[in-house]
């Protein structure tokens, strides 16, 4: 279950509202939009499988429906808050894209799709796609700031060794090809992006709290070509006779459901006299 959010109306500015505002709707109770800010409008996501769960009234329980929970609701179809929980109401909460899809793969929609809808204006679902059905996921005491509604993604990092010369007769001279960004071979991306899918280098900010305080300096210290898709770049390395070069690559792994992504950084370390991991380091390329 998600912290509470406030389902915000990108174009609008205006906010997803049980109809009258009240802490304990009935049964098919309408949802308008309206610019108000209370604790009777804060909604949270119950996960129940994959990306799909239910869009829970906070205050009531109740979750958000197509009226009628039907299974494949016609276009136009109202949604309301009702009681029940099952397959007709399921939704997922794309922060990638900003919308809000029913499992029959409609979206919300303010009734007649405008832009800039009014004050008691209603939520309906339809199949079109455009700038005017786009939502965010923010918080209550901030609605600024996006809200990570399935929680946290899986973040691992370590060093790995790219090349090693180690106390070398004569100078020595390589030449090392490098991949930076995110790996093409060992990420997958499922039919649904996360929010942190959408724009790594900024995104990648918002689940830094759940990490460690040294994996949160190297993602602070890595560039933003970590987060972008792959390159390779190529670096020539001289080794002095009798000194050891140990160059090294930070990789980040972040895991949500089955969808994985490998950064590969841009961070190269070169160590003197040793092949443990770096404490201090130079960017090469």
């Amino acid at each position: 279950m998600s912290e509470p959010f406030l389902i915000k109306h990108r174009s609008s500015g205006r906010f997803l509202h049980v109809s009258t505002g009240k802490r304990a709707p009935s049964d098919d109770t309408e949802i308008l939009f309206h610019g108000d800010i209370h604790d009777n409008m804060y909604w949270r996501f119950c996960k129940e499988t994959d990306y799909w769960g239910y869009i829970e009234h906070v205050n009531s329980g109740k979750v958000i429906h197509p009226h009628g929970g039907g299974r494949s609701p016609a276009n136009g179809t109202k949604l309301v808050v009702h009681g029940g929980r099952h397959y007709g109401a399921l939704f997922a909460l794309d922060g990638k894209n900003d919308h809000v899809i029913h499992k029959d793969g409609k979206y919300a929609h303010p009734e007649n799709g405008r832009p800039d809808p009014g004050n008691s204006t209603k939520v309906v679902l339809h199949s079109d796609v455009h700038d005017a059905m786009r939502f965010q996921f923010v918080s209550p005491k901030d609605p600024s700031k996006n809200i990570l509604v399935y929680g946290s993604p899986n973040v691992i990092g370590k060093w790995e060794i790219i090349n090693a010369v180690i106390n070398p007769r004569a100078e020595h001279k390589s030449t090392i090809s490098v991949k930076i960004g995110k790996s093409k071979t060992n990420s997958t991306t499922s039919t649904f992006e996360y929010t942190w899918e959408a724009s790594m280098g900024v995104e990648i900010k918002a689940i830094t709290a759940s990490v460690s305080q040294s994996l949160r300096s190297m993602i602070e210290k890595t560039s933003s070509e970590t987060w972008t898709e792959e390159t390779t770049r190529t670096k020539e390395i001289t080794v002095s006779p009798g000194k050891t070069v140990v160059t090294w690559q930070y990789k980040f792994s972040v895991e949500q459901n089955d969808s994985r992504a490998l950064f590969q950084s841009n961070l190269l370390a070169d160590t003197d006299s040793e092949t443990t991991i770096p404490r201090d380091f130079k960017y090469l390329v």
